[in-house]
């Protein structure tokens, strides 16, 4: 394959950050594009984060359900969230798994993906077998979460046809895992 030059890499030529906080950034980029014009984006940089698609021994999905700004909705989420410094993906989701739904499981990370084309972020997407309640939840300040409990046909439809759920490319990650799909 012959790289051309409307697919060859952007060159950066100048970089500030607009906005920092709670881990999260948006920098304004220049670029000089492979026709030699001068364009600005807007790039979001933020922490790693993992998603998990957690199954009850009975192959029940447990969901998170929250209200998420951006869309202005109560959306039912994979349990997951920021990876730490230090953290490895596989404990950061099963930290989130705990924290969020009380649940513990046997996890295991199923690919990965970016977070869309104006970011840096890279999303973990894992699977987590066997869970069981060991604990209530015990949510971050800015957390107010339903657990909620789907059958495994029900989960299906909602990530396949709905588009109510976020981390849905997790969800296809792990669905194809165990051959759902």
């Amino acid at each position: 394959m012959t790289e051309t030059t409307t697919t060859a890499p952007w060159r950066e030529t100048e970089r500030a950050t607009d906005f920092s906080e709670f881990g999260r950034a948006v920098d304004r980029v220049d670029y000089e594009m492979p026709d030699g014009r001068k364009e600005e984006f807007y790039l979001k940089r933020e922490r790693p984060a993992g998603a998990v698609l957690a199954l009850t021994p009975d192959r029940h999905v447990i969901l998170a359900r929250q209200y998420r700004p951006g869309p202005g909705r109560v959306l039912h989420e994979l349990p997951g969230g920021d990876i730490e410094p230090g953290e490895s993906a596989a404990d950061a989701v099963a930290r989130e798994l705990l924290e969020e739904t009380g649940y513990q499981g046997d996890v295991r990370e199923v690919g990965s993906y970016w977070l869309d084309a104006y970011s840096d972020t890279r999303r973990h997407a894992f699977l987590a077998t066997g869970c069981v309640k060991v604990r209530e939840p015990r949510p971050e300040r800015t957390e107010f979460i339903d657990v909620a409990i789907l059958d495994l046909a029900e989960f299906r439809t909602r990530v396949l046809r709905t588009g109510e759920l976020t981390d849905a490319a997790a969800a296809y990650l792990a669905l194809d895992h165990l051959g759902l799909l």
